[in-house]
């Protein structure tokens, strides 16, 4: 079970949570972001209906998006011309 973010309205999902967190800079650090952003998720995760989601689905879902979204700021900074 490989679920990414790949329709246009997860797009939009993950847009919108992009720019709450933008409205935060300064105020946390970029490892705070992450502790809060991991803490949602393992509450998400907590949340997920047991009887059609097991746990080791839930995080199978979870270490693809984030490897997912690991390739995906890689293949943005790779194709983006440096300052040097």
């Amino acid at each position: 079970m490989k679920n990414t973010v790949t329709k246009q309205e997860h797009e939009v999902v993950y847009q919108e949570l992009v720019a709450l967190v933008k409205r935060h800079e300064g105020l946390v650090s970029s490892l705070e972001i992450l502790a809060i952003a991991s803490n949602m998720v393992g509450k998400l995760v907590a949340m997920q209906d047991q009887r059609s989601v097991t746990p080791v689905q839930a995080m199978s879902i979870v270490a693809n998006n984030i490897e997912e979204g690991n390739r995906q700021v890689l293949a943005t900074v790779l194709a983006t011309k440096g300052n040097a």
